[in-house]
């Protein structure tokens, strides 16, 4: 499993076990790696698992790198006004990173959005999850999540469901059938 998913995973973990909230998904608003929300509150994280990684996350948008919608997303989160009334804004905004990466996010972090939070990836802790909070999120804006937001993160929670459902029944069928083979081969049946 790939370092970012395995990430991923904790998120969903630390969101849903440690802070209560009512829905986690991954891939919905904005492409997010995370969204958690609740009555009160949409957070939107997004996992870095290299600097190079966390760069790409800010350049300057071009043709070339396609990033035009990162651009626009950050200007709208560090000035909620200026976006579309139908933009969804979250409540708070992360970037999640190994612990290797904890000190350099930190400091690269200061020349961007002071209001965004750092969560860190840490193996060697034994809680129900593997995060910690580095530097808390402040507020980019003060709404809670509409209908619009809540359908769409139902969405997306209830297609990750039938997906991993699937795959599952798959995974089983195949496994039952690799044990018949083998246990024929053998002479067991």
């Amino acid at each position: 499993m790939k370092k970012s998913d395995i990430i991923k995973l904790e998120l969903m973990k630390y969101f849903r076990f440690e802070k209560g909230m009512v829905f986690v998904c991954s891939e919905c608003i904005h492409n997010s790696d995370i969204s958690a929300i609740n009555e009160k509150c949409l957070v939107e994280v997004e996992v870095k698992i290299s600097k190079s990684d966390f760069r790409r996350e800010f350049e300057a948008a071009t043709l070339k790198n396609g990033t035009y919608w990162k651009e626009k997303k950050h200007k709208f989160y560090a000035h909620p006004e200026e976006a579309y009334s139908s933009y969804v804004i979250p409540n708070k905004f992360y970037f999640c990173v190994p612990k290797t990466l904890e000190e350099w996010a930190m400091e690269y972090l200061k020349g961007k959005n002071p209001k965004y939070g750092l969560l860190v990836y840490d193996e060697e802790l034994t809680k129900t999850s593997k995060i910690r909070l580095a530097k808390g999120a402040k507020q980019l804006q003060n709404n809670p999540p509409d209908n619009y937001t809540w359908k769409q993160i139902g969405q997306r929670v209830t297609n990750e469901m039938i997906t991993l459902k699937e795959k599952y029944n798959k995974d089983k069928q195949e496994l039952e059938a690799l044990k018949k083979g083998v246990l024929v081969a053998e002479g067991i049946e």
